[in-house]
């Protein structure tokens, strides 16, 4: 497995090489180098490296401070710095950029390793945390949305059949872009009968998904037929099922198949306690969510439970 892309913006050819080398020797691929602020940008966005290593001292008409505040402001890609001597003015103006760091050169490797180790970990839990708090955003906003519809007072049965796909929309949008999701799907469990049947009340889909709403596999099945009897308890438990098709028996990849996606978190919605239904946030590629974004989602799965339980109370 390859290890985080850094690109070298560097004017000095001998320098870039030996930077370029050692970060290969470190297990890191090197996305690409440029001598100029106007070339990196251009391949800079063409790549989309994970780190930028920057000449501060850049020549041409925009040296490193202006291009690492474009990449910033453009890519929001993390920058390291490479200085040769401190220029307080320079340095002054750096820190507008946001920097993730500075190497002093010439660079030792084990501090050139450490900075660039730090500065990636730092960008992940940025990138996380701020993933966290715009999924509770839409979340937020989704809620209030469900509430100003349940204060009409008609209970969720009678409302159910009137949502229109804009309502829908209204209610998941937000928050699939939030998690930059395939599909997102709400399933409500009934117990009336022998066995549990279940079927997919709402979906959201991301521009190319096609809508799975209607296909008769998804509209009324069980647990068992659709071969995830494992879930039920795991559900009822209140646990989530975080699942990567690669990694999952192949009974239970149907439910998957059927949405088109890699990947999913699966997670319970309770209404005074009893199972309601569970609600999943699919992926089109293979991907695992961090223990914050988990979070997020029991918490959309509450709130959508409060919600729905105030609606049927109404």
């Amino acid at each position: 497995m390859s290890g985080p892309a850094i690109f070298i913006v560097e004017d000095e050819a001998i320098v870039a090489s030996d930077i370029k080398e050692t970060l290969i020797s470190l297990g890191y691929t090197v996305a690409g180098t440029a001598k100029s602020g106007e070339l990196a940008l251009e391949k800079i966005q063409q790549n989309q490296p994970d780190l930028v290593l920057m000449d501060i001292h850049l020549a041409g008409e925009m040296d490193g401070v202006d291009t690492a505040g474009k990449i910033h402001a453009l890519y929001g890609i993390p920058v390291i710095y490479l200085t040769a001597y401190a220029d307080k003015v320079l340095l002054e103006r750096a820190k507008v950029t946001e920097p993730y760091g500075y190497v002093v050169k010439p660079y030792d490797e084990r501090e050139l390793h450490s900075v660039i180790e730090m500065a990636i970990y730092k960008h992940r839990i940025e990138r996380e945390i701020k993933k966290r708090d715009a999924i509770l955003f839409a979340v937020s906003s989704a809620v209030e949305w469900l509430l100003r519809v349940s204060r009409k007072g008609a209970p969720v049965s009678d409302k159910v059949p009137d949502f229109t796909a804009s309502d829908i929309r209204n209610i998941l949008e937000p928050i699939g872009l939030a998690l930059d999701a395939w599909a997102i799907g709400i399933f409500q469990v009934r117990t009336s009968g022998p066995a549990p049947a279940i079927s997919m009340l709402y979906e959201w889909g991301c521009p190319g998904y096609h809508s799975s709403l209607f296909k008769p596999e998804l509209k009324q099945f069980t647990f068992a037929t659709m071969r995830i009897s494992r879930w039920e308890s795991l559900l009822r438990k209140g646990e989530e099922i975080s699942a990567v098709v690669s990694a999952i028996p192949p009974d239970e990849q149907k439910l998957f198949s059927l949405l088109g996606a890699k990947a999913g978190v699966i997670i319970p919605i309770f209404i005074h306690d009893n199972l309601f239904g569970f609600i999943g946030f699919f992926d089109l590629m293979e991907k695992t969510h961090s223990p914050d974004e988990i979070e997020a989602l029991r918490i959309t799965a509450n709130l959508l439970g409060a919600a729905i339980g105030y609606q049927q109370s109404g």
